[in-house]
């Protein structure tokens, strides 16, 4: 992970993160992979070219193995008044993100050029370019952030947790319309606002992730996994875990227990170098 501090309230952020202090405002673009937020008790996914943003409260992070993303923090409780409030106004700004709920977005043309061109620029450790750059991702950003309150995305969002709550079990989306209510066509549009993918991309991440979790802590055969998360086919489970994740479920395995080993060797030098006898 490397940062930059761009301003006395904004920090930039390449590549895999812990999850910001909470308060602060995080906006993650993701260049590639899968990343999964859950806030509260609810999950939320970005993947290529669409970003999150949101008040960083009660939440984890997981991401696929391949993933990569830029992040932009914003600590409006370290903000000091200088020349740069003139070009953007970070606190109008966080006080547009609401605490409880997080907007994700699909990037257009023009915020997908400037998160580029960022990453160009914080490789190469240009940070006037990258300041500029950030402040006009900003601005566009907060065009497109909107609230989205009513009956219609209390309902999207009962059916991601739904969803969530049966992971062993596939809905249609005519199942999931009949159970709360809604039409095919609003179900499917105010989940994709809420979710920031469409109801079969939520579903599958979700069982992906985890059986991700069960290959790391668990010695489950991987075909029991694989019926936990729903798929009765292995070789289908196996297709579906390397499409989200970024490796097949037995190399994910073996990558996790041989970091825990060097992880366990590391601990175990370091304590006898401690120790004279």
């Amino acid at each position: 992970m490397d940062e930059i501090q761009l301003f006395s309230d904004t920090k930039l952020i390449f590549g895999a993160q812990q999850t910001p202090p909470d308060g602060t405002v995080e906006i993650t673009y993701c260049l590639d992979g899968v990343r999964e937020y859950m806030i509260d008790s609810s999950y939320f996914y970005i993947t290529k070219d669409s970003y999150i943003v949101r008040r960083s409260f009660n939440c984890s992070i997981s991401d696929s193995v391949d993933f990569s993303g830029i992040t932009i923090v914003i600590d409006d409780k370290a903000a000091t008044k200088s020349a740069d409030d003139m070009l953007f106004d970070s606190r109008r700004f966080t006080d547009m993100v609401n605490r409880y709920e997080p907007y994700i977005l699909s990037a257009g043309s023009d915020i997908s050029r400037l998160f580029s061109e960022i990453a160009k620029f914080f490789r190469s450790a240009d940070t006037a370019l990258l300041r500029i750059r950030a402040i006009e991702s900003l601005m566009l950003i907060s065009k497109n952030i909107s609230g989205y309150a009513n009956s219609s995305s209390e309902k999207a969002a009962s059916a991601g947790a739904f969803i969530c709550r049966n992971i062993g079990t596939h809905y249609t989306i005519s199942q999931l319309s009949e159970l709360f209510e809604l039409n095919t066509t609003t179900l499917k549009a105010v989940f994709r606002r809420i979710f920031g993918c469409s109801i079969y991309a939520y579903a599958k991440n979700r069982k992906m992730f985890y059986a991700a979790v069960l290959l790391r802590d668990t010695d489950m055969k991987i075909i029991d996994i694989a019926e936990e998360a729903g798929y009765c086919n292995a070789s289908k489970f196996s297709s579906a875990f390397s499409s989200v994740i970024g490796v097949s479920p037995s190399v994910y395995r073996r990558s996790f227990r041989m970091e825990q080993c060097k992880l366990t060797h590391s601990r175990t030098g370091n304590i006898s170098k401690t120790i004279t006898y």
